[in-house]
């Protein structure tokens, strides 16, 4: 009985030291702020441009198409450094959650740059965006900061 509460207790000092050599929670607690950070940015962006999950008003985007294409162009390249970074975080596989935002958010940037640029298609991508968003969201709200 000894033994085993000694070498309990020698296993956990040694698990903190190694967690602390190698900042294992440090990585997992910065991948997660990133996560959430990026998260919040793109729901200012969908309010931006009142892209809402009901009742998008597209009138925003069609009249600031430029402003708009930069500024899912600049999120789209932040979710996809974010996916490297994403396995960090333990608790939960939220890679493949994360690329399923960033493609979203890659076929919206695409349909903007469309020529014939249609409401119809625009709300799809929307609406495919929000529920990918909404699956990070219900993911990454159930991982705790180390």
């Amino acid at each position: 009985m000894w033994y085993n509460t000694n070498m309990g207790k020698l296993k956990g000092v040694l698990d903190a030291f190694i967690n602390w050599f190698t900042m294992k929670n440090a990585r997992h607690n910065r991948a997660l702020r990133d996560i959430l950070d990026l998260q919040r940015s793109v729901e200012e962006f969908l309010a931006k441009y009142h892209l809402q999950e009901n009742g998008a008003d597209f009138r925003l985007v069609f009249e600031n198409i430029g402003q708009a294409r930069i500024d899912v162009t600049e999120i789209a390249h932040l979710t996809g450094t974010r996916v490297r970074i994403a396995k960090n975080i333990e608790g939960k596989n939220l890679p493949p959650l994360l690329e399923e935002v960033h493609s979203d958010l890659e076929d919206f940037k695409r349909t903007l740059f469309t020529r014939t640029l249609g409401s119809v298609v625009l709300g799809e991508r929307v609406l495919k965006l929000h529920k990918s968003l909404e699956n990070l969201l219900a993911a990454a709200s159930d991982i705790e900061y180390k």
